[in-house]
């Protein structure tokens, strides 16, 4: 069996976790050519076929994604390692790749990182705000905000806590509507929502031990939450948002809660990160960071 060359491999991981050949080579300090060589060099050797490669895009191959998560902790410990003896092992440095919905992206991520880079001058950060599932291995993150249950087995979950829901309308809008003074009330009213959206949709409310569930008319769809609370604020309906997410509406655009005895069932929040890389210093760190604002922002 023909010896692999480590630095090939290094390489090849660099690629994954900075989404393309160009970023890699920059990280690296090598030219992009000598970049896409070695991870020819390194399919070659392995006899198989690591990424699809197209002039825009690469993609993992599954054996491309087996070799790449095999490799990512071996290749960081060998980093700490020659950090630790070039005497750069206190020094908190590296490059740290995050995704998180966006709504929380924009409110708390973003403000989290811009603290984090005034503090460790030598860390960097890729921020990627979207609300579809990302793969974090395939797409080299470290680390990712999820909301709603976890399904994935490869990732290392920390449960923030749950997600306190409330239900919000302009006052405006509602002095033009009938009075909701209990759920079924709801019936009656225009709502904003979250996709995905069905012929029949349905809000679960609780109060102490009572539950009940609600058909309600949807009358505007959006994927994202600041713009139904925006919608909501300029009197189009009522929507269900994140309590955190809306306080500050609540006061600066007159936003209401509505039957504010009752509760939506709390929606888990967590950090999730390949577990290959959830023991490094550096996503230690920013983890705890994003860990204790956003528990706090929850309170």
């Amino acid at each position: 069996m023909e010896t692999i060359d480590l630095e090939l491999i290094r390489i090849f991981v660099k690629v994954i976790q900075q989404g393309s050949f160009s970023k890699a080579s920059i990280i690296l300090g090598i030219p992009k050519s000598t970049v896409s060589k070695s991870v020819t060099k390194l399919e070659e050797t392995l006899g198989t076929k690591l990424l699809l490669r197209t002039t825009r895009s690469q993609s993992l191959t599954s054996s491309g994604r087996l070799f790449y998560e095999t490799c990512l902790e071996p290749i960081q410990v060998l980093e700490d390692a020659q950090r630790s003896m070039t005497g750069q092992d206190s020094i908190v440095s590296g490059n740290i790749k995050i995704t998180a919905p966006e709504d929380i992206g924009y409110q708390i991520v973003s403000p989290i990182v811009g603290e984090l880079t005034q503090k460790y001058t030598e860390l960097t950060f890729e921020m990627h705000f979207t609300n579809s599932i990302v793969d974090l291995i395939a797409d080299g993150f470290d680390l990712a905000v999820r909301i709603g249950p976890l399904r994935e087995s490869n990732l290392k979950a920390r449960k923030i806590g749950n997600l306190d829901m409330s239900l919000v309308a302009a006052d405006s809008y509602l002095k033009k509507h009938p009075p909701i003074l209990k759920p079924k009330d709801l019936e009656n009213h225009d709502v904003l929502m979250l996709p995905p959206v069905s012929s029949k949709n349905y809000w679960s409310l609780v109060k102490g031990k009572t539950q009940v569930k609600v058909p309600v008319k949807t009358r505007l769809v959006s994927n994202q939450i600041t713009s139904l609370l925006y919608s909501a604020a300029a009197g189009g309906g009522i929507t269900l948002a994140p309590a955190f997410l809306c306080r500050n509406l609540l006061e600066e655009k007159g936003l209401i809660r509505v039957l504010p005895e009752w509760k939506i069932k709390g929606i888990p929040i967590s950090l999730v990160s390949p577990i290959a890389t959830s023991s490094s210093a550096r996503l230690k760190i920013v983890s705890d960071a994003l860990f204790d604002t956003i528990s706090s922002r929850l309170n």
